[in-house]
This record gives C-alpha cells, structure tokens and sequence, in this order.
C-alpha cells in the first residue's frame, strides 16, 4: 500500500476529507502536483478516491453512494463548463488572429 493511499485511510468519508496541500506536507512533496498524480493512479487502480471543492475542502476515500454520486455530479459539471471554455476560446482565438491577419494586410 502506499504511503498517500496509507494515509487516506484515515480519510474516509467528505467529513474527514484532507487537502492535497497537507498531503504534499505530511509526504515531505513540494506541491500537491504529485500528490494529484499519484490520486489519480490509485483511482485507476480501483480506489474510490474523491475531492470536495466545498468545505470540508480535500480529498478523501467515498463511503457511500450519495458521497460518489455528489463527486459524479461534480465531475459532469467540469465537463460541461471545459467545454463551454473550450468553445468560447475557440471563438476568441480565431476572431483575435483573423484581426491580426487582417491588420498584416494593411
């Protein structure tokens, strides 16, 4: 077992959740980057993993269903708002370089 998955053992359930800044500070890591990393190997490796961008902030191991519903949703949600930025960019960047052709021209 690894040391982060050691530790979110201890985590189990939204209430507990920890952030991925204590993480990174309890595993001696400069940033939660790799912490990030490794959660997303672990979920892959079939761990029921998941993160709260309301408070309790943090991650933390899901114990019930309405726990990995809620995540589920949040996750749609991302998904939906990328890609609306997605869209909108898209949009932005060809008018901005399309004017800048144009002015090339003049």
């Amino acid at each position: 077992m690894s040391d982060l998955l050691a530790i979110l053992q201890l985590h189990r359930g939204k209430q507990k959740a920890i952030t991925g800044k204590d993480l990174a500070a309890i595993l001696g890591e400069p940033n939660d980057r790799p912490i990030r990393r490794e959660i997303r190997e672990l979920i892959t490796a079939g761990h029921p993993i998941a993160s709260s961008t309301e408070k309790p902030y943090g991650y933390f191991l899901v114990e019930t269903q309405e726990e990995a519903d809620e995540y589920l949703a949040s996750l749609k949600g991302r998904l939906v708002e990328d890609a609306y930025r997605r869209k909108d960019f898209k949009a932005a960047s060809a008018n901005s370089l399309n004017k800048e052709k144009q002015l090339a021209l003049l």
